[in-house]
């Protein structure tokens, strides 16, 4: 056992939606243990920290841990809350010597100017009279004010009153600015920009660190408040793309096998499931030096709680909040240039990835260039990093997850200009006529349908992949297989693979191979792709991985213009 996992007892509680740390170390949840990142944060000159990572990553745990860590006022409970963690058995000279003042921004509305300022008002009003609450019962409570002004007058207060340094924790110091931006791009730069309140705000928390505010910590999903917050607070440090940082959220996959063992009954996932476990919730990397990619832990968290439940895994492999979440994709699509976004999106659902130069912090203020569009996409967890190059890093789409994401939204997008509408009933109808009686027709005239719908115009630069898209969508909706793009084996890339998957367990594996020409192609063109992809799918089966499968059911589907010109079934 590595000393950075904390060894327990087997079957502790799962912690699924638990951000309070001292709740998981005193009612018995399973821990994996980050607290060793306390001491490499200590490590760095900087003490004013923005730490960024997608959502449901674990940030909000995190900063409960530091808060307890810091806590002066926790000092007695250290030996409750962090025995047998390596922070516990290590502790820095820093522990329990802060008052520790926190603000979280996740609840703040944006509905109009007026009510985000009384909502942001209110959110720091409640905050500075729990920390004096707490840390000076002699001192009055502060009436409400405006923000910056909220936080001017407790800083004289503490200044004058609390004789010790002062640790600012805020969790979603960016949430109210990201659903701004997607929706009010006007009110965003009222209100973060140039002399917004919220600037104002930090430009106050700047002047507390010249007395009682030592060290603060922040996180968020995106820098895309940075340039304007830093101009007012330009003493804060950036490190999300740290080396040293990199696995400080999420799991790697030896730290999920461990939770398994935790949390299980023996045998309760089968051992395929691990692997797919990897290619569903893996795959993140948050520095281009870094080794070890990491899953989203929520993702995680949500299939063991549910298979922990059921007795078998969850028939979705999508946890609804991060459905939720990430479903905001198409307000991302219309921020600053629509018309220039959707290019991208189709290079990254067809190649699969894109490179780009990541943007450390956007402003609204300036032009929202190409770099800017997809590095928003890498911090909100949907792309992220494969690779180095020259001047760039490559970015991909991290798994299967999220590939879906991308491929539900763009059939909405293609329907959309068909004015075609997808029937979620008829697809789950093909998808089972597939897996129980191994035969494709009706997917493929639902592929023919929605192929129809679209003008001659439509088709031009049209091929194979968005024919691929629209499978693996409709595959991808039933949840009754495993759906794998462009899968590799020995001797080159499947298109599409549908693999049973639990608790369903369909009587037939499927593979396809699909062709496409324009419409007016000779039949002499059609013979020659389709044998073409015969060929494709002899040499793809008879691999090891497929040779042994007696239930696999291969298909060459062969479309031109809008019409499948034939199904070539090599089962």
């Amino acid at each position: 056992m590595k000393d950075h996992i904390l060894p327990s007892m087997p079957l502790l509680k799962i912690p699924y939606g638990i951000s309070n740390y001292r709740m998981i170390r005193e009612e018995g949840y399973v821990y994996v243990d980050k607290t060793r990142f306390i001491r490499v944060l200590e490590g760095y000159p900087e003490p004013y920290i923005f730490f960024l990572r997608p959502k449901r990553f674990g940030k909000s745990l995190f900063v409960s841990l530091l808060s307890l860590y810091y806590d002066i006022a926790a000092k007695d409970d250290f030996n409750l809350l962090f025995s047998g963690t390596d922070i516990g058995k290590n502790p820095t000279p820093m522990r329990n010597k802060y008052f520790i003042l926190n603000f979280d921004f996740s609840g703040i509305s944006t509905d109009s100017e007026e009510i985000l300022r009384e909502s942001f008002a209110k959110s720091v009003f409640k905050s500075v009279n729990a920390f004096i609450e707490k840390y000076c019962p002699q001192c009055s409570p502060i009436e409400m004010d405006f923000a910056p002004e909220l936080l001017l007058i407790f800083l004289k207060i503490i200044e004058r009153e609390i004789n010790g340094p002062v640790f600012v924790i805020i969790d979603e110091y960016d949430h109210f600015a990201n659903e701004l931006l997607s929706f009010d791009l006007t009110l965003f730069q009222n209100s973060v920009s140039k002399n917004g309140f919220i600037r104002k705000w930090y430009e106050v928390l700047k002047q507390g660190t010249k007395t009682s505010v030592r060290r603060m910590f922040a996180t968020g999903v995106s820098p895309i408040t940075l340039d304007s917050l830093t101009s007012g607070f330009n003493i804060g440090k950036n490190l999300s793309r740290s080396l040293k940082l990199n696995e400080m959220m999420g799991f790697t996959a030896e730290e999920v096998t461990w939770l398994v063992a935790e949390t299980l009954p023996q045998g309760s996932l089968p051992p395929a499931m691990m692997g797919t476990i990897q290619q569903y919730y893996n795959g993140y990397l948050f520095s281009e030096k870094g080794e070890k990619r990491v899953f989203n832990s929520d993702m995680i968290l949500y299939y063991l709680s549910s298979t922990y439940e059921q007795g078998e895994p969850p028939e979705s492999l999508l946890d609804m909040n991060i459905a939720s979440d990430y479903g905001k994709l198409s307000r991302i699509m219309r921020l600053k240039s629509p018309e220039s976004n959707i290019p991208v999106l189709k290079e990254i659902v067809y190649d699969g990835e894109v490179s780009a130069q990541i943007t450390p912090q956007f402003s609204m203020e300036k032009d929202f260039t190409r770099d800017d569009f997809v590095s928003l996409l890498y911090y909100l967890g949907l792309l992220t990093i494969k690779q180095a190059i020259p001047g760039e890093v490559v970015l991909h789409i991290p798994n299967y997850v999220i590939r879906g994401l991308y491929y539900d939204f763009f059939t909405k997008v293609i329907s959309e200009e068909g004015s075609f509408a997808i029937q979620p009933e008829r697809i789950r109808e093909a998808m089972r006529e597939i897996g129980y009686e191994g035969r494709c027709s009706k997917l493929v005239g639902l592929i023919e349908e929605i192929l129809h719908a679209f003008s001659n115009r439509d088709y031009i630069g049209f091929d194979e992949k968005y024919i691929k898209v629209l499978l693996f969508t409709y595959a991808h909706m039933s949840n009754l297989y495993l759906v794998k793009s462009e899968y590799e084996v020995p001797d080159g890339y499947i298109d599409i693979v549908l693999i049973p998957r639990e608790p369903w367990k369909p009587d037939y594996y499927a593979m396809f191979e699909l062709k496409y020409l324009k419409s007016g192609a000779s039949e002499d063109m059609i013979r020659e792709l389709s044998h073409e992809g015969i060929d494709q799918l002899k040499r793809y089966s008879a691999t090891s991985e497929f040779s042994e499968i007696t239930n696999l059911r291969k298909w060459v589907l062969v479309f031109v213009g809008d019409r499948c010109a034939g199904i070539w079934d090599m089962s």
